[in-house]
C-alpha cells in the first residue's frame, strides 16, 4: 500500500525550513513515545541546511538526542572533511551542535578504498536498524527529477534487496564524483518521507510529478512513496502554477 501525498507549499525557503523543522520534532516525538527511539534519514545538498539549523538551535532541546539515530540517504564518495560531503553538511548545521551521542550518527564510510566498498559497508550499517524501522527520510528533488543519488534510467532503480548501492559519478548534475545511495527499498520501506523543495529549476520536474501522469513514473523522485505518510514542502519558487502558499 502506498501513502497519501500530502503537498504543502510556502513562500520561500525561510517559512518551508521552520515549517520543515516543526514537522521533524513532532514525528521525532510520536516516535520515541511509540518505539522509544527515532530513526532520521538526512539529505544533503543545500536545501535542508537552514533546516537543519533551526533543529540545532530553536528546536535544539525539544528532541530527545540521547534516543535520536541518524543516517544519510546518500553521500559522495570524498573525505568526510571535503566541502562537497553531505556529512559535512550536516556535521556543520546540525550534529556539532546537538548532544548527540557519536555512535548513534551512522555516517557513509568514504574512507574505503573503493566506493563499492563503503555501499557495502554501509549496507550492512543501515540493515538493523530498517529491522527497527526508519521513522523519517528527507529527500530532495533535482532538476532532472534524481533524488538521493537515485538518477534517472540508473540500474539502481531496479535493486529489489540491498538499501545501498554504489552509483557512477553523474553526468548532469554537480559534483561529478562516485556516489553512495540508498535504494527505493530503503526509502519506500521508511515510515514518513518528507521532500523539501527549493528553487525554480525544479518547477517543470515537479509540475509533472505531481501531475500524476504516468509519464512522471520516469523520475525516480516519483518512485517514492512511504508506509505510511509522504510530504512534498515545496517553497513558491517550484510550485506549478495554480497553487498558492501558506
Amino acid at each position: 500500500m502506498t501513502s497519501a501525498r500530502d503537498v504543502r507549499p510556502f513562500r520561500d525557503l525561510e517559512a518551508l525550513s521552520a515549517a520543515a523543522a516543526d514537522e521533524i520534532v513532532a514525528i521525532a516525538r510520536e516516535s520515541v513515545a511509540a518505539r522509544g527511539r527515532f530513526t532520521l534519514a538526512l539529505a544533503g545538498g543545500n536545501t535542508p541546511r537552514r533546516t537543519y539549523e533551526l533543529l540545532a538551535t530553536r528546536h535544539r532541546d525539544a528532541i530527545d538526542w540521547s534516543r535520536t539515530n541518524i543516517v544519510f540517504g546518500d553521500e559522495r564518495f570524498v573525505p568526510a572533511d571535503d566541502q562537497r560531503s553531505n556529512y559535512r553538511m550536516a556535521r556543520e548545521a546540525l550534529l556539532s551542535r546537538v548532544p548527540i551521542p557519536h555512535e548513534r550518527v551512522h555516517a557513509v564510510p568514504t574512507d574505503t578504498a573503493t566506493v563499492d566498498a563503503a555501499a557495502a559497508a554501509y549496507d550492512t550499517t543501515l540493515t538493523p536498524l530498517v529491522r527497527d524501522g526508519i521513522d523519517l527520510v528527507l529527500l530532495g528533488v533535482g532538476p532532472d527529477g534524481h533524488t538521493a543519488s537515485l538518477f534517472p534510467g540508473s540500474p539502481a532503480l531496479e535493486e529489489q534487496t540491498r538499501l545501498a548501492v554504489a552509483v557512477a559519478a553523474p553526468t548532469a548534475v554537480q559534483p561529478a564524483v562516485p556516489r553512495v545511495t540508498t535504494t527505493l527499498p530503503f526509502l519506500n520501506g521508511a515510515r514518513c518521507a518528507m521532500f523539501l523543495i527549493a528553487g525554480a529549476d525544479k518547477r517543470p520536474v515537479i509540475g509533472e510529478i505531481l501531475s500524476g501522469e504516468d509519464t512522471a513514473r520516469r523520475y525516480p523522485a516519483a518512485m517514492v512513496s512511504s508506509r505510511e505518510r509522504t510530504i512534498w514542502m515545496i517553497d513558491q519558487s517550484a510550485m506549478p502554477a495554480g497553487r498558492s502558499d501558506t
